[in-house]
């Protein structure tokens, strides 16, 4: 199992993996030369270290205080000031859940079931970790009890994706004896900063009640059209120097427009490029002399902006390639939205970086996700 060392303290917003088409926005002509160089690879052996980006909900996060007290909470509960919903009891747990909002939702099947469902899990997650451990895992919860089976499948939708999973394979063996199922992504202390993870959690859980899902690879390397990767990198050299000027921090700051590249990003997961950006920018909750300052600078840059979304756009048309090629490889875990192959994405292992590759169009996960009542 790779672990990647990192630190960092949990707030609402988990560590960013960025799209492979987002990193010419915040990393310019070096982003793109990264996300090319991260989806040629994958055709080189660079599948093996692309894993399945696991569609769990809620986050979670479980272990022992500085006292040896087991805690289970979800994320919103870890991170309430004075620790005042790091529940140490299902009957706790299931009440701070309840009386979110005032209470407001108490009275809902909804909010029942999940209470109730939450609180079950707190016996079971305790007898998983050993008594001298402190600190917690952070992770997605995939199930509450053992998924049913289906055509020689376990199938469980956590949230918007369904998986299904080959009772035969090694991952399926490990669900049949498991009661829930958690993906576990960081390692946390008492004040909330984020760690890699220290231990081997196939082996570190006690019993087989609790299943860490460890992380699966893709099965097959996908067929990437290397005239399309050459095409892209030729526009890269060539408007570097105009893509990297547009997205200057110095000059972007002098002219009070610090998270620029944070506007592009919203603008691209709002419409996935498919709207002009300045009709966008028209409807969007930017100020009136904010978005006067952005037309100015655009049109000050008008040839570095025009590569830096044809360049992203080309990133995507390759990137989007390669998901439908993986989405459509006979796997031991299959996912899939409604009646469409494809789940949340994949996630590519780089030195440089690890980069996201995520279907943004009709029908992908992003659109679905959005489309959610929450």
């Amino acid at each position: 199992m790779r672990f990647f060392e990192f630190k960092q303290i949990l707030t609402e917003g988990d560590a960013r993996i960025d799209h492979a088409e987002d990193l010419v926005i915040f990393q310019g002509s070096k982003g793109a030369a990264h996300a090319l160089e991260s989806l040629k690879r994958l055709e080189q052996g660079g599948h093996n270290d692309t894993t399945i980006k696991w569609d769990g909900s809620p986050a979670i996060i479980f272990g022992r205080n500085e006292n040896g007290e087991f805690v289970l909470t979800d994320k919103s509960g870890f991170v309430k000031k004075g620790g005042v919903e790091r529940a140490t009891s299902g009957a706790d747990l299931e009440q701070f859940l309840l009386n979110r909002g005032g209470g407001a939702n108490r009275d809902k099947p909804d909010r029942i079931n999940f209470a109730s469902n939450m609180k079950q899990l707190f016996d079971l997650y305790e007898k998983s970790i050993p008594n001298d451990f402190r600190g917690y895992f952070k992770g997605d919860l995939l199930y509450y009890t053992t998924p049913p089976v289906e055509n020689d499948k376990f199938v469980f939708t956590p949230n918007i994706v369904t998986y299904r999973v080959d009772v035969k394979s090694d991952l399926g063996k490990r669900i049949q004896n498991s009661v829930s199922g958690v993906v576990i992504h960081r390692q946390l202390d008492e004040t909330g900063n984020e760690n890699a993870i220290s231990v081997d959690i196939s082996n570190f859980f006690i019993g087989n009640d609790v299943l860490a899902i460890p992380p699966v690879t893709v099965s097959k390397a996908p067929k990437v059209i290397d005239s399309d990767i050459k095409d892209i990198q030729a526009m890269v050299s060539k408007n570097a120097g105009l893509i990297d000027k547009l997205l200057s921090k110095e000059v972007l700051a002098e002219l009070k427009l610090a998270d620029f590249d944070k506007m592009l990003y919203l603008y691209v997961n709002q419409t996935n490029m498919k709207k002009d950006f300045f009709e966008w920018l028209k409807t969007s909750k930017v100020s009136i002399p904010k978005q006067q300052r952005m037309i100015d600078h655009i049109g000050g840059n008008k040839q570095g902006f025009d590569a830096l979304w044809k360049i992203a756009s080309s990133i995507q048309k390759v990137k989007d390639d390669i998901i439908t090629q993986f989405d459509n490889h006979d796997a031991d875990v299959q996912a899939s939205i409604g009646n469409q192959p494809g789940g949340e994405g994949y996630v590519v292992a780089h030195p440089k970086g690890d980069v996201k590759l995520v279907n943004r169009g009709e029908g992908g996960f992003t659109q679905a996700n959005r489309a959610v009542q929450r």
